[in-house]
């Protein structure tokens, strides 16, 4: 069956290569491409850490940055999938050895890195599963480890149809420490053994934000500010009509919205302007006072963004993505409302059994809740402690992850 997973793969790679070649986004396009396909030159490495995106990247930090600390004279490796998490990679973690793209998963081009690396243990975030991958580096003596793992129950009814293949490739994994019970039981029910799998909590508990105050522009923005975070197509709309029936009530109201993926920032802003409502890009505010909308075109700010918001909007929740994470406004202790799509991050149910966050569904229901959260400030400060005391009671996966991994390559 890897055999044929192989071939399939190996297909699939020279039908997406057009798209490979000419993917708009990564600055450093070459690196990008010969990476993906393994051909670059690559250098030995002790832990290699593999992380597919922005989310992945930023949740993983302070593990990354304790591995370094406890292992100062191991080379650590980080791969990424995307060229906005490589990005971010780059930012945030220079402290690597190195930083590069994950090779294809497929034989022609992940043999030859695996060769070159030969690292001592590989890791990936959040059951990131790579067949061939995991196959290669068992040959060459390497521990694989899953950190930070999940499955959705959207994700296991699909695992469970493939069962006898997934059970294969969890065979080659030495262990999977996932975040919770039901993340641990569901890899077991597809094949995992019981015995490999463990529970840590969550990367997201421990994640480090930035303790500065809130940036310089937002002064510029002034009011009450209703911050729509990593929203996704299908969104927006609602949040403007939203939006529109809070300002009705609340003259000062402000709405900061973060479209999740960068290439959307132009969709975002056409619908804002079919929407009639008067906006200004974060990259071009320049003076007071800015108008009432607000599109947030930077990448990096959204953290410190959260620390300036009266209330907190979570995307990918009225649209069935699995929503977002949640960390950073509790993080802040700021007052936290979503969709009723929240798989992605089932500590969501905690947030709501302890109210310390709002469920709504359509724009009535976000004016409605938005409008009681600005006008009732003690409401909304009580909601945000609540939040803050989720993240403070949850903290300590990264100390399990790291002490995991010592007990696979020791501390020499």
């Amino acid at each position: 069956m890897l055999v044929l997973y192989n071939i399939l793969s190996a297909m699939a790679l020279v039908i997406y290569s057009p798209v490979l070649f000419l993917k708009k986004g990564p600055e450093d396009r070459w690196a990008f491409v010969s990476e993906r396909l393994g051909i670059s030159g690559c250098t030995g490495a002790d832990i290699w850490v593999h992380a597919v995106s922005v989310g992945e990247v930023l949740a993983c930090l302070p593990f990354l940055k304790k591995l370094k600390q406890e292992f100062p004279g191991h080379r650590i490796v980080l791969s990424t999938t995307t060229y906005t998490g490589q990005k971010i990679a780059r930012e945030r973690f220079p402290a690597a050895d190195r930083i590069m793209y994950m090779p294809w998963d497929t034989g022609i081009c992940v043999n030859r890195v695996v060769r070159s690396l030969r690292p001592r243990i590989f890791i990936t975030v959040e059951t990131e599963l790579w067949p061939v991958l995991f196959n290669s580096l068992k040959g060459v003596g390497c521990r694989v480890v899953i950190l930070n793992g999940r499955i959705s129950r959207k994700s296991f009814r699909g695992y469970e149809k493939i069962r006898f293949f997934m059970k294969r490739v969890l065979s080659d994994v030495d262990f999977l420490y996932m975040q919770g019970k039901g993340d641990a039981e569901r890899i077991i029910s597809i094949g995992a053994e019981r015995e490999k799998v463990g529970v840590m909590g969550n990367f997201k508990f421990d994640a480090e934000f930035s303790a500065s105050s809130a940036p310089a522009w937002l002064e510029k923005v002034g009011g009450r500010i209703l911050l729509a975070a990593s929203t996704h197509k299908g969104e927006e709309e609602i949040l403007l009509d939203a939006y529109k029936l809070v300002r009705e009530r609340i003259q000062d109201a402000r709405l900061i919205l973060a479209p999740r993926h960068p290439e959307r920032f132009g969709e975002a802003a056409e619908v804002i302007r079919k929407q009639g409502l008067d906006f200004i890009r974060r990259s071009e505010i320049r003076q007071a006072p800015a108008p009432g909308v607000i599109l947030l075109d930077t990448m990096g700010e959204l953290s410190s963004v959260f620390s300036g918001a009266s209330v907190a909007f979570i995307g990918g929740s009225l649209v069935p993505l699995g929503g977002h994470n949640i960390m950073e406004p509790a993080y802040w202790a700021k007052p936290v409302i979503f969709g009723p799509h929240m798989d992605n991050f089932p500590v969501a149910r905690e947030f709501l059994k302890r109210s310390a966050a709002v469920q709504v569904t359509n724009a009535g229901d976000i004016a409605e809740t938005v409008i009681e959260l600005m006008e009732n400030p003690e409401r909304a400060q009580d909601m945000g402690r609540k939040a803050r005391s989720i993240i403070d009671e949850n903290r300590g996966a990264v100390k399990r992850a790291v002490e995991l991994v010592r007990s696979f390559i020791g501390t020499a």
